[in-house]
């Protein structure tokens, strides 16, 4: 039996390169694992469509720089969430020849072209937040358990609110994101089924991650001036929307209502060491998801061991006022 390492929160990650793709000679995947192309050079074809959101961007340099570190030849691609490129980029990189595919972020909904690619040439694809449930697709997904974040904030936001029977929500969300949609369904759930109201009676769709903050001050700004008195909470499904919410119950001189979103930035950790409406976040370490992973692949490349489950949650920490000021925040 394999050990699974076990998460810790708080890993603190220091000089972090920012690496652009790089090419590589033709290898090509053995299937077994073990063994590196032709050259004798183990190839990596790692892919984000998020790398313009500061979570991604993050956490593909690290993998990047890891990989790097072990002698690896790894090569980024990356787009604005266009998984036509994305599918057409990684065909390009399996004919080429690679011998790991490190899918980040990937919507497993949009990446079918890629995954028969890699099926046909026996390429293992390893992923980092791939999807809410085991997909056979990926030798190893790991990711955080949108179940344990749904509850953490929906109860962030109880505590801060006093309770959710009759008090007045709104759900933002974004549906592209499989992770931040199956979160803010939970979350919704939850609340109604405490006796919460969701204000206009649905989530609020944030249509491109790069302009959440603006979207999300929006959405609760019209709905402010349209029901002055008509919000007590906004629960957000991460946290540079809910930067945006929490400005514009600021700017509207709301002491009462209350925000709460997921990932613990340290722009999000200051605003909640404010005590304002910024109410708590989770953190996802996101570091120590690229260590498990880049051990594994390593694992993989020196005598062909896939892990033993094809899919890992791990927990995510609450950070709120009563931890703020003594969280080290990674992102």
């Amino acid at each position: 039996m394999r050990t699974r390492l076990t998460l810790t929160t708080g890993l603190a990650v220091a000089g972090l390169l920012t690496l652009s793709a790089c090419g590589g000679d033709a290898g090509g995947g053995t299937g077994s694992g073990g063994a590196a192309g032709d050259d004798g050079t183990f190839k990596v074809a790692a892919f984000t469509a998020g790398y313009g959101t500061p979570g991604g961007k993050l956490t593909l340099d690290k993998f990047v720089e890891e990989g790097k570190a072990k002698g690896w030849d790894v090569t980024l691609y990356t787009s604005d969430f266009d998984y036509d490129k994305i599918n057409s980029d990684m065909q390009s990189a399996i004919t080429q020849g690679t011998d790991v595919i490190l899918a980040g972020f990937p919507d497993p909904r949009q990446i079918a072209p890629l995954v028969t690619a890699a099926e046909g040439a026996d390429i293992p694809i390893f992923s980092i937040d791939g999807g809410v449930e085991p997909n056979d697709a990926f030798v190893e997904d790991v990711t955080f358990d949108q179940e344990q974040l749904a509850d953490l904030t929906v109860g962030a936001l109880e505590e801060a609110m006093g309770g959710l029977e009759g008090k007045d929500v709104m759900v933002i969300g974004h549906d592209p994101h499989i992770g931040i949609m199956t979160r803010s369904n939970l979350a919704m759930d939850k609340l109604q089924e405490a006796g919460a109201n969701i204000t206009g009676g649905d989530m609020k769709q944030v249509l491109n991650p790069g302009t959440s903050q603006e979207e999300a001050l929006k959405f609760v700004t019209d709905y402010l001036q349209a029901n002055p008195d008509g919000l007590d909470g906004v629960w957000v499904g991460w946290d540079h929307a809910a930067l945006g919410a929490a400005q514009a119950i600021t700017e509207a001189g709301k002491e009462d209502t209350y925000v709460t979103g997921v990932d613990a930035l340290g722009v999000a950790v200051e605003e909640i060491k404010k005590g304002g409406p910024f109410y708590a976040s989770v953190h996802q370490d996101w570091f120590s998801v690229v260590d498990v992973v880049v051990e594994d692949i390593e694992e993989y490349r020196a005598d062909g061991t896939l892990p033993e489950d094809n899919f890992v949650t791990v927990e995510g920490e609450l950070i709120d006022r009563s931890n703020a000021a003594d969280f080290t925040p990674s992102m």
